[in-house]
């Protein structure tokens, strides 16, 4: 028997020794670890393309000919364009990533820089062509025969006057490769389907054998015509989708003026020149407004009108002040709209603002404006061609979204056809929209939480969900501001239904009120705790037909499964499951004329890979598998954690074990929360350096369990909700014989960062923390600036996610109460926080505010602050010394590793960049 057991144990360590323990992950990994990026499939589905992208490296090109079952791969892709009917791919291809790299480190001048080519396959044979030094490339939308592209003409040497390098475009065939060259082009563009092409011409004003011009080309007749040739320059090319018509702008203020005047020029394919169809004496264009450089003119979809901007000819710079003799200053004025750092922000787009029109090919130089500066906003129905215009303002209520963000704003429906306006609201509390066809605008009014249609013809509106028995406001809102809706679907041709979303199904409504309201999706997923979503397949379709087959989403809000279903629109099961499982599905594209689908599918230990279905998911195949390397690693399982909260709230949260979890054994556990994390349970995260919280994956693989806890909001005790949450779900996950209740730890970033801060001023049970951009204090937060988009953060507090629900001066003591700063004596717990100089989300000083505070209490304490950085690290050296801190500080803690040299002693600034602290001291 002795002898047997011996036996026994020498095969098992033999066994156990030919198949050798995975690798932990490490920081190492990151750069080769994949992903893909811009998923496309020909309208027929026999072709599909996609890049395979690594994090740091040289990016792939992947096709596939699904009819042959061929594929192609070609290195260093960066970008590229899969023509319609299949039969083109065209891309650019970078130089490899090492030679860029290695230009960077000799700080090689731009035009030094080692320089792309042009990619050009025939997906029928997989044939490639490349064209080397190419700056860029333009298609036309849905191309099929033509492209064009860019490279530099290298400068003459000697030759001062040669300041920048030339550019040339080549006009290419791809089926006869013939190719025509344009010298000096400032623009160039196809139209929609690539029938037609202009070229603007705008030479040197030294070059004596060129004048600016501008051409028109025929690609079907392979014919070209200069249709304006005149000292002027011209702009803003625009072709109507057909190719038959082409609109752009022209001025004669050739020099460095304040301001340039333009004027439209309109050309017809076969007209000999363009016309000026409209200037700056154009009847009904206010006085003093021009078409300046912003001006922009489109088509109607018809070709019919052309949409067009003016504004005010604003004031010349006074050229005789001396700037560094005049005050610099901004002026903060209390009844002005907006505050000067959002004034700041939308700087060059309030320069830059036009007032829409409409100019009437048929009608020579006038112009009928739509919008003004008291009425600044217009979008025109049927794509252009409608008989309505919805306007709107929001300018008489910008004071009070300082504070108010809710949507309010003066709505008016005009008449194109009479000119007549009519007033829709003032203010109408909700986002309108119009129906694709104009016969009606829509929208969500928050007050009353319903769904409201206004007849644009009859003047009539109508409540479209009050006489539906189930809510269309999102019942899970939990935050002091006005409650949103689901959205809509979709709509019917000729306006006739709306498709309006509820938290499960999916309703067709009558906007005209008159038929009851129908359930497509026949209440299986309220049912089956389902959540149906259509999903719009074809960007290019405005509606949906009486035949069409719709595709749905579907999301199980029990189990956490993705996948689709179909609905057809009669019959006798026209709702049809067709794939339901335990990943989530992303990137999905449908090709146009076909059923095949491209689409990634993947969970937490399973890799994003591509895959194709011609059958609705009957049968699906695996088309890639871009991380091989996956297998030699060390992964985790996620699985859904239950419990109840202090408050006597049921919990869900996600708990991320091990993939050689050991239930004998007792793990360490990582705590990351933001808000809510259940419906990710199948979510994949790609080991990939931190820019703000910890990579789970990479924790999961070097031994922590990691727990995600979702967490349940009450107004004005946010800090409180967060302890019911997080603390209840720590204690229930500890009393697990396999759970070190002694190691545990909490991280977050932004909201997750102000929850981190709070919690260890209420509570010693985590042994360390980390905060990334927190507020600390929100009396002093209340006042502050969104420095991005230059807002005032009181809405925050008010409204949304900091959920207090009151101003300061009426709830001061709820301020201070979810102020961690105030009770930081409390703080037991070693805390590292991370805030970044330059966050444009929450004020720096927040963080450094607490770690002056729990500096001056002699509580440990490290404050990462990355210079020029945002509220998320942007830089990815940032990131990858980021993550290489979040580990050490934890394993310190939770581990018992020795602590680095930054925590153990710091980094004096006359180290800065010369050492990081990453090395133990003895």
């Amino acid at each position: 028997m002795h002898k047997f057991f011996l036996s026994l144990l020498l095969f098992l360590l033999t066994a156990f020794s030919l198949f050798p323990q995975k690798k932990p992950l490490d920081h190492s990994v990151y750069d080769t670890w994949k992903s893909l990026v811009n998923n496309a499939v020909s309208d027929d589905g026999k072709i599909v393309g996609s890049l395979i992208s690594p994090q740091e490296g040289d990016t792939s090109l992947f096709i596939k000919n699904n009819a042959e079952n061929r594929t192609l791969t070609v290195e260093r892709v960066k970008s590229y364009a899969l023509s319609p009917d299949g039969r083109w791919t065209v891309g650019l291809i970078k130089a490899p990533y090492a030679a860029r790299r290695q230009a960077r480190i000799d700080k090689k001048k731009k035009d030094e820089m080692p320089v792309d080519s042009l990619l050009i396959i025939d997906n029928l044979s997989f044939a490639t062509k490349k064209i080397p030094e190419v700056k860029s490339y333009k298609t036309a939308p849905e191309f099929n025969s033509h492209i064009a592209y860019t490279f530099s003409l290298p400068k003459e040497k000697g030759n001062k006057n040669d300041a920048k390098q030339k550019e040339i475009v080549i006009l290419r065939n791809l089926l006869t490769q013939d190719e025509d060259t344009f010298r000096n082009v400032k623009e160039h563009i196809f139209n929609k389907y690539g029938n037609s092409f202009a070229v603007a011409i705008q030479p040197d004003k030294t070059d004596s054998t060129d004048v600016p011009h501008v051409i028109f080309v025929d690609l079907m007749n392979n014919t070209q015509k200069i249709i304006s040739r005149e000292k002027m320059e011209y702009r803003s090319l625009a072709f109507d989708e057909p190719g038959e018509r082409l609109v752009y702008l022209a001025t004669a203020d050739t020099s460095k003026v304040a301001q340039k005047v333009y004027d439209i020029r309109y050309y017809v394919a076969g007209a000999d020149s363009a016309v000026i169809l409209a200037d700056r004496s154009a009847s009904g264009l206010p006085h003093g407004w021009i078409f300046n450089e912003h001006a922009a003119p489109s088509f109607s979809k018809n070709s019919k009108r052309l949409l067009v901007g003016a504004a005010p000819m604003q004031k010349p710079k006074d050229t005789t002040l001396v700037d560094f003799e005049m005050a610099s200053l901004d002026i903060w004025h209390w009844k002005e709209p907006l505050i000067p750092p959002q004034q700041l922000v939308q700087l060059k787009r309030e320069e830059s603002r036009t007032y829409s029109g409409i100019v009437d090919p048929g009608c020579n130089n006038q112009f009928i404006p739509l919008t003004s500066q008291e009425m600044p906003y217009a979008t025109v129905a049927d794509e252009g061609n409608g008989e309505y215009a919805l306007l709107w303002s929001d300018k008489p209520y910008l004071l009070e979204s300082q504070w108010d963000i809710s949507s309010k704003q003066d709505v008016w429906i005009k008449n194109l056809q009479d000119g007549s306006l009519y007033e829709l609201g003032k203010p109408l509390h909700g986002k309108p929209a119009l129906s694709p066809q104009g016969n009606y605008t829509i929208w969500w009014d928050a007050g009353e939480r319903h769904w409201f249609a206004f007849d644009n013809r009859n003047k009539l509106a109508k409540n479209l969900t009050r006489d539906i028995p189930v809510n269309f406001w999102n019942e899970k809102h939990d935050t002091p501001s006005p409650v949103g809706s689901y959205g809509i679907a979709a709509w019917t041709e000729n306006d006739e239904y709306v498709l309006i979303n509820d938290a499960f199904d999916i309703w067709k409504i009558d906007p005209s009120g008159k038929k009851k309201a129908v359930n497509m999706t026949h209440f299986a997923g309220r049912t089956d705790s389902i959540r149906f979503r259509y999903v719009h397949t074809d960007p290019e379709k405005r509606f949906i037909k009486e035949d069409d087959l719709l595709l749905l989403s579907a999301f199980d809000q029990v189990r956490k499964e993705s996948g689709y279903y179909t609905l057809a629109q009669k019959g006798r099961t026209p709702l049809k499951k067709r794939i339901l499982e335990k990943f989530t599905f992303t990137g999905l594209k449908k090709a146009r004329e076909a059923d095949m689908v491209v689409y990634q599918k993947s969970n937490f230990h399973t890799s994003p890979d591509l895959y194709v279905t011609k059958d609705f998911w009957r049968s699906s195949d695996k088309i890639t598998g871009i991380n091989p390397q996956m297998n030699d690693f060390n992964w985790g399982r996620a699985e859904l954690f239950s419990w109840t909260s202090h408050a006597g709230i049921p919990l869900q949260g996600i708990l991320y074990k091990p993939e050689d979890f050991d239930p004998l054994k007792k793990y360490p556990v990582m705590i990351y929360f933001y808000e809510k994390h259940s419906d990710d349970l199948y979510r994949w995260f790609t080991p990939a350096p931190s820019r703000s919280v910890i990579n789970i994956p990479f924790f999961v693989s070097r031994g922590y369990l990691v727990f995600t806890p979702d967490i349940h909001y009450t107004v004005g005790h946010p800090g409180k909700d967060a302890y019911n949450a997080v603390l209840s779900g720590a204690e229930a996950l500890a009393e697990n014989s396999w759970v070190d209740k002694e190691n545990m730890a909490i991280q977050g970033q932004s909201w997750g960062g102000y929850q981190v801060a709070y919690l260890v001023t209420q509570t010693n049970l985590f042994k360390a923390a980390g905060a990334g951009a927190p507020v600390s204090n929100m009396t002093s937060a209340y006042g502050g600036i969104r420095w991005e988009s230059g807002m005032s953060r009181q809405f925050q507090y008010e409204q949304t996610q900091s959920r207090i629900g009151s101003t300061l001066n009426d709830s001061l003591q709820l301020y201070i109460e979810n102020s961690p700063v105030f009770f930081a004596d409390k703080v037991e717990t070693p805390l590292l926080i991370m805030h970044n100089d330059k966050d444009g989300a929450v004020p720096w000083y927040q963080g450094v505010e607490l770690f002056m505070t729990l500096r001056r209490l002699g509580k440990p304490s490290w404050l990462l602050q990355y210079n020029n950085e945002a509220h998320n690290l942007e830089h990815r050296r940032n990131s990858k010394d980021l993550s290489i801190r979040l580990q050490q500080f934890f394993d310190h803690y939770l581990k018992g590793e020795a602590a680095p040299a930054w925590m153990t002693r710091g980094v004096p600034a006359t180290e800065k960049g010369k050492t990081w602290g990453y090395e133990t001291v003895e």
